[in-house]
C-alpha cells in the first residue's frame, strides 16, 4: 500500500470514529420519569382549598392517596371496533391525570367515605366518589375503636325539591358560571327512586377530527343526590381543556 492510500485509508477512519462517537455522546431526549405518588405542599393545600370549598366544610381533613387516571368517567382516543366491544388507544396531548383524595372520616358510620379527584393541571374538582372500604381499611378502623356497617342495599327516598336544594347548593359554589348553564341541567330520576341527578353537557364542543370521548361524547357536568343526602359528582370540563 502506498504513502498516499496509507493516508486517505487513516484520515477515513478517524473521521468514521469521529461521527460514532459524537452520535454516541450525544445528550439524549429526556425520558419521562414515573409518576411521583408524593405532590408538594402547594399543590396538596390548592387541591384542598378547592375540595373543602365545594363541601363548604373549611376543616374537612383529607389524606392524599396517589396521582391516577379519570376513570371510568372521561377517556379520549382513538376507537377502533372489536368484535361487539370498541378498544380505544390513547393519544398524545390528551392523557389526563388526577391528584386521588380521600375524605378521613367515613360517611354516616358506613363503610364508606368520599374519594375526591383534582386536575393535576389546574385543580379543578373532577369528582366525587363514593368509595366503599377496603376490608384492611375496615381492620384499621376495628383497631382504633371504630366501627362501620356496610350498606343494607336499600336508601332513603327524598323529594325531588329536597334533592334539587342540595344539588344545586353544591354546583354553585364548583361553577363560576352556574347561572348561564342552569337553565339547560337535565332532571332524571336515578336508582327506583331512591336517587336524583341533573346533567349538563356541552354539545358544542368539538374533539380534533379522529378522537372520540367516553363515556360521554362531550364535556358533562353531572350530580347525583342519593336518598341519604350524599352525592356523586363529575365534571370532566377541565379535562377537555388543551
Amino acid at each position: 500500500m502506498n504513502q498516499k492510500v496509507l493516508i486517505v485509508v487513516i484520515v477515513a477512519t478517524l473521521l468514521l470514529s469521529g461521527v460514532y462517537f459524537l452520535g454516541f455522546f450525544k445528550p439524549r431526549e429526556s425520558i419521562p420519569q414515573s409518576t411521583n405518588t408524593t405532590l408538594d405542599t402547594v399543590t396538596t393545600q390548592d387541591d384542598m382549598t378547592v375540595i373543602r370549598s365545594f363541601m363548604a366544610q373549611p376543616n374537612l381533613e383529607l389524606t392524599f392517596v396517589n396521582i391516577d387516571l379519570p376513570m371510568p368517567y372521561f377517556r379520549v382516543g382513538k376507537v377502533t371496533k372489536v368484535g361487539n366491544g370498541e378498544n380505544m388507544e390513547k393519544v398524545d396531548g390528551w392523557v389526563r391525570q388526577v391528584n386521588v383524595y380521600d375524605q378521613k372520616d367515613i360517611i354516616d358510620g358506613k363503610c364508606v367515605v368520599y374519594e375526591y379527584h383534582t386536575d393535576v393541571r389546574n385543580h379543578a374538582l373532577t369528582a366525587v366518589i363514593i368509595r366503599g372500604l377496603r376490608s384492611t381499611e375496615v381492620d384499621s378502623l376495628n383497631k382504633s375503636g371504630t366501627t362501620c356497617v356496610s350498606g343494607s342495599g336499600t336508601m332513603t327516598k327524598i323529594t325531588k325539591a329536597e334533592a334539587e336544594t342540595i344539588a344545586m347548593d353544591y354546583l354553585k359554589r364548583a361553577i363560576p358560571n352556574f347561572d348561564q348553564i342552569k337553565e339547560h341541567l337535565t332532571y332524571s330520576l336515578q336508582s327506583n327512586g331512591e336517587a336524583h341527578e341533573w346533567l349538563w353537557e356541552d354539545k358544542n364542543f368539538k374533539l380534533p377530527e379522529g378522537l372520540e370521548s367516553r363515556p360521554y361524547y362531550y364535556p358533562i357536568i353531572r350530580i347525583t343526590v342519593n336518598g341519604d343526602k350524599t352525592i356523586s359528582y363529575w365534571n370532566t370540563t377541565s379535562l377537555f381543556q388543551k
